[in-house]
This record gives structure tokens, C-alpha cells and sequence, in this order.
């Protein structure tokens, strides 16, 4: 004779057994930080011990819900930042990890994909709930439209003073003061910018950069080369700069891929770091204390920017409170660069 199949557990049957209403039983589920820790950890591990499973396909077609989160990273080819920049594959896998604490997927998306598409493609065809941005971009008209919508949007850039949107960040502008701070303090008189101000990123760390060198003085010295994201162009940049006499004894690269290629180029024409020319970059990648010399940059916290990413596009999903910006700060590395 066979056996009557045990009927699945339910949030209901947790409930009963914890003694709380099945809504903490869900938020407790899904992490929701409204549950204190303690609860959450009763209630998850109430929920293994009743061997409860989570029918995923039920809770997204009665939410309405795909449970999936897009990330963009919002760049054209000609900007040097591509998936496997090590920056950005440190930030997505910050944003992947605590989307899982949340029962989340990543749903990483093309930035192939034309601007006006991105609310049809992802959010109206009910691929994702919301969309996470990397980079505000040159022009953030596409950004203001998805947040006109109503869609769930937060951007990881830099925030100005009309934004509408969400926005999580670093400091900039404080980025760039430091590192001009640092090259002053080392002796250094005769300086080149290396990035991108058509990027506000780029543009606040660049302004942080120069009040520093006006208050000093210095900023009829400062010289500022338009270079993309990507090793290669700070290689290329600073290999044309070389082509007369050495003018220059200090770089800020807005980005640890540009000063990587800046110091490259410096050492293929037999010029020493720091000795000869004092380099110091922005981010903080992986990569950077193993660098040849190890590079002195400008640290951004990227593990924290992840998590308040996640956490400020779950709270416009649910609905539970209003959102803010809020930018983190940032702080200077020393090595020996």
C-alpha cells in the first residue's frame, strides 16, 4: 500500500509553531530588516527544522513579482569600462552577494540595449522588479524618464543637484581633494589629470582635485587629458605627453586602470615611480597593492556601496519607506606609488 504524501509545510504551519503573525514569517524569510535579528534567526531556523520549502513560482505569480533584479552598467564602448573591469566586477559581485541574503537573482543586462528599451525589456515585460544602474553617464535623461515612471531605479554615480532619483555614491569631490592633498605633501608641483569630466563622477573628483591645487596656488600648473576608463588609454595618454621633455612630477588617474597604464608608460621610458613622477589612482581594485610599484589610491568602499544598493531598491519594491541618496566616504591608501 503506499503512503499518503505529507502535505508541504506552510508559512501558515510556521506561524502556528513560532507564535507570530505569517507576515513576520515571510519578512523573516525573505530577510526583511523590519524582523529583528533574533526573530529572523528563530523563525529560519523553525523553517529547516520543519523542512519548509519556498514555491518560488507560487509567491512570484501572486506578488506579481519575478524576484530578479537588473543590473545595467550604463557606459558606451568609447568610455574603456566593460564587464570585466575589475572595478565592476567587484561592485556586481557586492550587489549579487547581498541580493542572495535577500533571495534574489542578478539579472545582469546588456548595455547593448538602447536607453528608451529599458523599462519595456526589463521592468514591462516583467523580467525584473528593478533596476540597478552602474555609472549616471554622460547624460542622465534616459535615468530621469525610468524614475518618471515610477519604475524602482537606483544608480550607483554621483548625484546633482536636480536629481530626482536614487542615488548611492562615493564622495568625489572629498576623493579628489585627498589626492591632490597627498601629491602636494610628497613635493609635487607640476600636475596632470587623467579622466573624463564628461562623467559627473569623474567631473566632482576632478573639481575636488583642483580647489585644492588654487587654494595652493598651483592651478595654472594643473593639466587636465581627457582619458577613458581602460589601462590603455592611460598608457597611450601619457606615452603622448612624454614625447618632449618630462613637465610633469605628479598624475591623479580618476580610475586604478588609468594609473596603472600612466605608470607603465612612465617606466617604459625609463622614468622611476615615485622617484621621478608620484602616481596615485582612484577605486582601490583588487589589483592594487600588487601592482608594480604597489599603487597609492583613493579607496572607495565598495562592498558597502553593494549592500545599500540592494537595500534602497528592495525598500522602493516594498514600498516601505521613502529613499535617499547618500554617498559614503572615501579615503587615501598609501603605498608606493
Amino acid at each position: 500500500m503506499s503512503k499518503i504524501p505529507l502535505s508541504p509545510v506552510s508559512i501558515a504551519d510556521i506561524a502556528r509553531r513560532a507564535g507570530v503573525a505569517e507576515s513576520t514569517v515571510s519578512r523573516a524569510l525573505n530577510n526583511n530588516p523590519v524582523i529583528n535579528e533574533q526573530t529572523r534567526e528563530k523563525i529560519q531556523a523553525l523553517a529547516r527544522e520543519m523542512n519548509y520549502k519556498l514555491n518560488t513560482g507560487a509567491r512570484n505569480l501572486r506578488l506579481q513579482r519575478s524576484h530578479a533584479i537588473s543590473v545595467i552598467i550604463n557606459a558606451e564602448t568609447h568610455d574603456g569600462q566593460k564587464f570585466s573591469d575589475p572595478f565592476m566586477m567587484d561592485m556586481i559581485g557586492a550587489i549579487a552577494d547581498e541580493l542572495h541574503q535577500h533571495n534574489y537573482s542578478l539579472l545582469f543586462s546588456s548595455p547593448a540595449i538602447t536607453s528608451n528599451d529599458w523599462h519595456s525589456h526589463l521592468l514591462g515585460s516583467k523580467r525584473s522588479d528593478g533596476i540597478i544602474v552602474i555609472g549616471t553617464g554622460r547624460d542622465d535623461a534616459p535615468l530621469q524618464k525610468l524614475h518618471a515612471m515610477g519604475d524602482a531605479l537606483v544608480v550607483w554615480g554621483a548625484a546633482k543637484p536636480d536629481t530626482q532619483y536614487c542615488v548611492v555614491g562615493s564622495n568625489n569631490y572629498q576623493g579628489g581633494q585627498i589626492a591632490a592633498q597627498h601629491l602636494l605633501q610628497r613635493g609635487c608641483k607640476r600636475l596632470v589629470f587623467l579622466g573624463d569630466i564628461a562623467h559627473p563622477e569623474i567631473n566632482q573628483r576632478f573639481q575636488g582635485y583642483f580647489d585644492v591645487l588654487k587654494a595652493a596656488g598651483l592651478a595654472t600648473q594643473e593639466r587636465h587629458v581627457q582619458a577613458a576608463f581602460s589601462i590603455e588609454s592611460g598608457f597611450n595618454h601619457v606615452t603622448e605627453l612624454l614625447q618632449g621633455d618630462l613637465d610633469f612630477d605628479g598624475i591623479f588617474a580618476a580610475s586604478d586602470n588609468i594609473a596603472m597604464g600612466a605608470i607603465n608608460a612612465l617606466q617604459q621610458q625609463g622614468y622611476k615611480v615615485p622617484e621621478d613622477v608620484s602616481v596615485v589612482g582612484f577605486d582601490d581594485i583588487p589589483i592594487a597593492p600588487f601592482f608594480n610599484p604597489p599603487l597609492t589610491t583613493i579607496r572607495q568602499n565598495i562592498h558597502a556601496g553593494g549592500k545599500l544598493l540592494v537595500e534602497k531598491i528592495l525598500q522602493q519594491i516594498n514600498g516601505d519607506e521613502p529613499v535617499r541618496s547618500q554617498m559614503l566616504p572615501t579615503e587615501l591608501v598609501v603605498r608606493s606609488s
